[in-house]
């Protein structure tokens, strides 16, 4: 499947500039056998950039492939690091546009945490949207409901005063038709909008690899985000970096003409551009120092271990995975634990696995957490050397 025209402005004047090879079409699934895991098929991701509009995406990205209906598994709630910036990140946000009283709609929930947030901070009635939601999760909270089902026109008819969509709009591939639908449910109260997607920006400057992976076909930077949501008649109110500059946030607002303001984050196409061919000079030196130093420390007979399951542990691995190294992947979601990652095989073990195995590297697949993962390590007795990412 080979698309030919940006999702985004429909443009032909395409450039493909990165390819991973036979990575697998999912990645934070829960696979309860090892058979079941190899038979997660792979296909190659093609980074492709569009010159009109700056929008970088997958140009060979399965639309008809089930992604998200077979135990998708994303929460990270289980991580007193993230959940305290979420909060922060929620807390400012409702007090910057008084989400208070309000009827707060989510598109992409996941397991509902978000929702729940921004509910119980507000005191809002939140509807959930998602066909991954899982009952029994989570503290029950009367003014939040859910719908198991793929955001769609039909539920363009819900009316609410706030619209959320957090770590979603990169798995859409038709994003400027999904962004259309939901202007289309904006006409009666003019809602205010926050979407958060990862920042292809960070991932380009860091040459991150293991942050491109198969679920993930659109890669926004702020230009083609804020374009995106211009052309469809928002006016972004703002738009911002957090977390080590990984997540890209915007606060938009339905207005009745094209607006032409431009935010100061937004870089120009042609700057974006530039950050590709730097990409292209430096990845595959960056691939290979990361291929010598796994090497090496097998010829050191040195116990290594991957520490930070989903998607991020198979976009590394996808690599690097045929030299034998890594044989366990940590994680503190317990609805991941003892589960097999697709394609790959490896088995999902927890932090306490690690008491008996005793690692002499924990590669750290987010180095967010590294205060916190080092300081689990040290609560157990181990001193291992920590590589975050």
């Amino acid at each position: 499947m080979k698309h030919t025209t940006c999702p985004c402005c429909q443009c032909a004047d395409l450039d493909a500039f990165f390819t991973i090879r036979n990575a697998p079409v999912q990645s934070i699934i829960a696979i309860k056998s090892y058979a079941a895991a190899m038979q997660v098929p792979r296909h190659d991701i093609v980074l492709t950039f569009c010159n009109h509009c700056g929008f970088i995406f997958n140009s060979e990205f399965d639309t008809e492939w089930d992604y998200y209906t077979q135990g998708y598994e994303d929460q990270q709630g289980f991580s007193p690091t993230f959940v305290k910036f979420i909060t922060g990140v929620t807390e400012r946000f409702i007090d910057k546009y008084n989400i208070r009283n309000k009827t707060v709609i989510e598109i992409g929930c996941g397991k509902g945490d978000f929702t729940r947030l921004i509910c119980a901070l507000g005191d809002n009635q939140g509807i959930g949207i998602d066909p991954a939601w899982v009952p029994g999760r989570g503290e029950p909270n009367p003014n939040v409901r859910f719908i198991t089902e793929f955001y769609s026109q039909a539920h363009s008819k819900i009316q609410a005063d706030c619209i959320t969509c957090r770590h979603t709009l990169e798995h859409i591939f038709e994003t400027d038709d999904f962004v259309k639908m939901i202007r289309e449910s904006c006409q009666e109260t003019p809602p205010v909008l926050f979407f958060e997607v990862p920042s292809i920006v960070r991932i380009l400057k860091d040459q991150a690899f293991w942050d491109i992976f198969g679920e993930h076909c659109s890669y926004f930077s702020p230009g083609s985000l804020a374009q995106l949501f211009r052309r469809n008649k928002f006016e972004v109110l703002d738009l911002f970096l957090e977390y080590d500059d990984q997540y890209l946030f915007i606060e938009a607002r339905p207005v009745d003409s094209v607006s032409d303001t431009v935010h100061p984050l937004e870089e120009s196409v042609a700057d974006l551009k530039a950050l590709t061919r730097l990409f292209v000079q430096k990845i595959n030196k960056h691939l290979e120092q990361w291929r010598v130093r796994l090497e090496r420390l097998k010829e050191e007979n040195r116990k290594v271990v991957v520490w930070g399951g989903g998607s991020k542990a198979v976009g590394f691995l996808t690599q690097f995975n045929e030299i034998g190294l890594i044989e366990h992947v940590v994680d503190i979601n317990p609805h991941l634990l003892g589960n097999f990652i697709p394609a790959i095989g490896k088995q999902y073990v927890g932090p306490d696995f690690l008491e008996s195995y005793r690692p002499d590297v924990v590669i750290l697949m987010n180095s967010v957490y590294i205060n916190e993962v080092r300081a689990d390590l040290a609560g157990r007795g181990l001193h291992p050397e920590l590589i975050g990412l």
